[in-house]
């Protein structure tokens, strides 16, 4: 009987949902796939521009930072996107469910592990709800944190031309945390701008943006938080950084962040064409 009253208890836990041509194992509250359902652009730009980089770069490496369920990877070879992905997730419930997921892809390294930009014991824990999880300071518990950078050298990424990062807040930590490898290989960068969650971190999304701007980085494109393509712009325009950031802060506007894609200025014509294949599909 009590056999019997865990397997319930899983069950009740967890769901499939459909990503893509996927169909994953998430915890019951997850949101991803009626955010998939309801909301046709969600999501579906970093596959699109993924497959945009194979012109220019026919063998490349992906990182995907706070990559949950796998849900990245699934719409990644749905857009039949077949680089190497490298997986990182720091939620260890997240993870054993990515880790269900995976023997469907091919090309998918997975590390269960929290990225900032030292590595260092942090005192705080977890707290999931949703599929998306957040730092509770508060909490007894301590975390071990690493830098991208040393995670990179460690496991030998290799020609990463895509960086991926959604982790609540914590985004721009991790960009500090990564500039080696920026330096080295000046991926195209795709992180959520979040004004309340960068404030809770005491974070300055503008001083950043600023210090990639130094790194090389210059044009860059904005999305809604539903995948819808705003506008583009270069990371100079000091003036409309500040209007965007604003019109984000207390989630007073039709939506509540922005998903930004980050280019250098080595690939500037791959920008341009990024930014026309872009307004193509939105025609």
């Amino acid at each position: 009987m009590k056999l019997k009253n865990f397997f319930k208890k899983k069950k009740a836990e967890t769901k499939q949902v459909q990503v893509g041509n996927y169909t994953l194992w998430a915890n019951a509250e997850h949101s991803i796939g009626d955010h998939l359902k309801h909301y046709p652009y969600y999501s579906r730009n970093l596959p699109r521009i993924a497959k945009y980089l194979e012109v220019k770069y026919p063998q490349y490496s992906i990182i995907d930072v706070g990559a949950n369920i796998g849900d990245t990877i699934a719409l990644l070879r749905t857009a039949q996107v077949d680089q190497q992905v490298y997986l990182i997730e720091g939620e260890p419930s997240y993870f054993k469910l990515m880790q269900a997921n995976l023997p469907q892809f091919n090309k998918a390294k997975a590390y269960l592990t929290f990225l900032g930009e030292e590595s260092t014991l942090q005192t705080g824990a977890i707290v999931s709800a949703e599929g998306t999880a957040r730092l509770d300071k508060n909490a007894p518990a301590v975390i071990h944190i690493q830098k991208l950078d040393e995670l990179a050298l460690t496991e030998q990424f290799e020609e990463v031309k895509l960086l991926k990062i959604d982790t609540d807040g914590f985004d721009f930590k991790i960009l500090r945390g990564s500039f080696e490898l920026l330096t080295r290989f000046k991926p195209v960068l795709f992180f959520e701008y979040d004004a309340v969650y960068l404030e809770e971190q005491n974070e300055d999304g503008l001083q950043t943006l600023h210090t990639l701007q130094q790194l090389g980085y210059h044009k860059a494109v904005y999305y809604d938080n539903y995948g819808k393509m705003l506008l583009s712009t270069t990371l100079d325009n000091q003036p409309l950084a500040e209007q965007l950031y604003a019109y984000m802060r207390r989630r007073e506007g039709a939506f509540p962040y922005y998903d930004v894609c980050v280019f250098h200025q080595d690939d500037e014509e791959l920008a341009d064409e990024v930014i026309r294949q872009e307004m193509k599909f939105y025609s």
